[in-house]
């Protein structure tokens, strides 16, 4: 092969670390069931010399092999035998992407061992060796400033992690310092198969694994790996909003390694994974989207979930999620009450059966919601009266409600409570205290004749400030000075009114 043909063959591979996924590609294929990388590095000056080792315990190769296969590029010996990963027979010159200074490989097999150097200029020496050799030991060295060691160390370790993490054999990897101490015992990169989603499902089949979740991240990432190395990663939609993870035999990569080839058994694997995600994935939505409504700690797991509900099962069928933690059926609502956070209204009106979701600020969620059913913020339209712990003045609110019934209002309790909710002022009419009412009834006036029956005021409001010294020592003068008040905010203080409001304070 010409040198600039095998130069062509080199720059194919865009990411020069990838000749570790090729290593290790091969040590799969030659059945090791542990691989090994390690780097070392030792200082000299301004140059030392930095070696990394890539070592299986496979089937290695003899003379022959090395003859027709390591050595005679675009030839492979695993052609039509889909228990091996590599089809075109050019992924070794990949350890010349990263411009090595030699590359070194040492193998044995039927009582034969051998050594291959390959030299700066890709030319190379075959070697006999006397001593046994288990497998093979690919070592590339390459000079390197002590800083430049470190970038190519982390950039190394951060290759074997993409490509090899969800391999089925055991890949360890470590690296020594810059400073010439030797790499520590080689620990595991291997990582579970698994997809970023609040829950996933999954569908084996011989030769086949598929994972699915609704996808954390937006767009949804997909990955395409065969005996679980890496052959694509992407965040190309193939299963919109879905997260999926597909391990088959029947992927094979590209000629330049950058993409799965497109071809009948990539189109099967995604034609699954769809079914995947419109069966099991879609069945288990609606008891996932609960668990994660109850947990507290699951608000951006629930919100997830729920935004892709609202795309598949439908509102009706999604349960809602409480501020703070807790469940409740959106079935058909016709309108949602959202709110950030807990507090008394919230609670009570959860109680009651009202639809209450947890926002947090989140207007893109909320506009979405909007798309499928009327919602509007819950301290904007409900207003709560919370009895007070201990029943404060009840000789004023008696006198007020005596004021009151004098000038023709309906009302038939006044109590001092905490109000909150939508409330302009510092009175409330509900039908009940402890109950939420709408905040179109309890900003009413207690003279219409249908207004609510409780008068729920508020003293801790600054509108009032003044008055509460008079609650005990003059609580007739009180009960007048805040009647007046609350018919004037109602445009209720007709002459007749006023009069009424008098002769009963002077009684």
């Amino acid at each position: 092969m010409s040198a600039d043909l095998l130069d062509e063959l080199v720059h194919q591979f865009s990411d020069p670390f990838a000749f570790y996924r090729e290593l290790i590609q091969n040590s799969l294929d030659s059945g090791s069931t542990r691989i090994e990388v390690v780097l070392q590095y030792t200082p000299n000056k301004k140059l030392g010399l930095a070696t990394a080792t890539v070592a299986d315990w496979g089937e290695g190769m003899n003379r022959k092999v090395i003859d027709d296969y390591l050595l005679t590029k675009f030839r492979s010996s695993k052609e039509n035998d889909l228990t091996k990963i590599g089809k075109f027979g050019i992924g070794f010159v990949s350890v010349f992407a990263c411009a090595p200074d030699a590359v070194v490989v040492d193998t044995g097999r039927d009582g034969e061992f051998w050594r291959v150097l390959f030299k700066k200029d890709k030319s190379y020496e075959l070697l006999k060796l006397d001593a046994p050799v288990e497998g093979t030991r690919v070592t590339v060295h390459k000079h390197l400033r002590p800083s430049a060691y470190d970038d190519f160390a982390k950039q190394s370790e951060a290759a074997v992690r993409r490509w090899c993490r969800h391999c089925e054999s055991d890949i360890a990897f470590a690296a020594g310092s810059a400073d010439g101490k030797p790499a520590p015992e080689p620990v595991p990169v291997n990582a579970p198969f698994e997809v970023d989603a609040p829950y996933q499902v999954e569908l084996k089949e011989e030769g086949t694994l598929i994972v699915a979740g609704v996808s954390r991240e937006r767009p949804a990432p997909s990955g395409l790996y065969n005996r679980g190395l890496t052959l694509l990663e992407t965040d190309e939609p193939l299963v919109p909003n879905v997260a999926i993870k597909i391990a088959s035999r029947w992927l094979e990569h590209t000629l330049t390694r950058d993409n799965v080839r497109r071809d009948k058994n990539f189109e099967k694997a995604i034609d699954q994974a769809r079914r995947l995600t419109k069966g099991a994935l879609k069945e288990r939505l609606p008891d996932e989207l609960r668990r994660c409504a109850v947990d507290p700690k699951l608000r951006s797991d629930w919100q997830v979930l729920f935004t892709y509900a609202l795309q598949t099962i439908g509102l009706e069928q999604a349960w809602l999620r409480h501020p703070g933690g807790g469940a409740s059926r959106a079935k058909r609502k016709k309108v949602i009450f959202f709110a950030d956070e807990t507090g008394p209204l919230v609670t009570r009106l959860i109680a009651a059966g009202v639809p209450v979701v947890e926002a947090a600020g989140d207007e893109g969620f909320i506009a979405l919601l909007k798309k499928r059913a009327e919602v509007l913020p819950a301290a904007g339209h409900w207003v709560h009266a919370e009895p007070l712990p201990v029943v404060r003045a009840p000789a004023f609110c008696a006198a007020m409600l005596a004021g009151l019934k004098a000038a023709g209002a309906g009302t038939r309790q006044v109590a001092l409570t905490r109000l909150f909710g939508a409330t302009t002022g510092p009175f409330a009419l509900v039908k009940e205290l402890g109950i939420p009412e709408p905040i179109e009834k309890a900003s009413g006036s207690p003279f219409d004749a249908f207004a609510p029956p409780v008068l729920a005021i508020d003293l801790a409001h600054e509108e009032l400030a003044a008055v509460t010294a008079l609650l005990e020592t003059a609580p007739r003068l009180a009960a007048l000075l805040v009647a007046r008040r609350l018919a004037v905010m109602n445009a209720a203080l007709t002459p007749a009114r006023d009069w009424a409001l008098t002769q009963w304070a002077l009684r």
